[in-house]
């Protein structure tokens, strides 16, 4: 019934085989995997660095970073907020009720506007949860950072 078992060429050949994809798999992940978590976002270059990846042209001197709470439950103006950064692919939901970091940088330029336009960027746990590029204008605009 088990003679079948031993160690035949084929077997070994087969097992190399899989260790070969399963290598291949995982360098694939590496290099597919998210692009913030790769990032270095514990340092303004590196945040800045991922503003540039996203299109953005930030200035560097103009960084503005407060921690916020945000709220266990939603209200319905963060709820909004927030369906904007799932549409992105980001999301404020892990880190309802508790702090996180919010950095601010002036673009040194933004297509189609010519007056002062923002990226802001939530990080929480060293990972970009969200996050918008807005205009200081009240007849302006806001966009989700994944729908530049």
């Amino acid at each position: 019934m088990f003679e079948n078992c031993s160690h035949s060429p084929l077997r070994s050949s087969a097992l190399r085989t899989g260790l070969i994809a399963v290598v291949f798999l995982l360098c694939a992940l590496l290099i597919l995997y998210p692009r913030e978590r790769r990032e270095r976002l514990d340092t303004t270059e590196g945040r800045c660095a991922y503003l540039v990846s996203l299109g953005l042209c930030p200035d560097p001197e103009s960084e503005s970073c407060k921690e916020v709470e945000l709220p266990a439950v939603f209200d319905t103006v963060l709820e909004q907020y927030n369906a904007l950064q799932l549409e992105s692919g980001f999301d404020l939901l892990p880190a309802a009720g508790k702090k996180c970091l919010c950095f601010s940088y002036d673009l040194v330029s933004y297509p189609g506007w010519n007056g002062r336009v923002i990226a802001t960027l939530y990080l929480f746990r060293g990972r970009v949860i969200g996050g918008d590029v807005h205009t200081a204008d009240l007849r302006g605009f806001m966009r989700a950072l994944g729908n530049l």
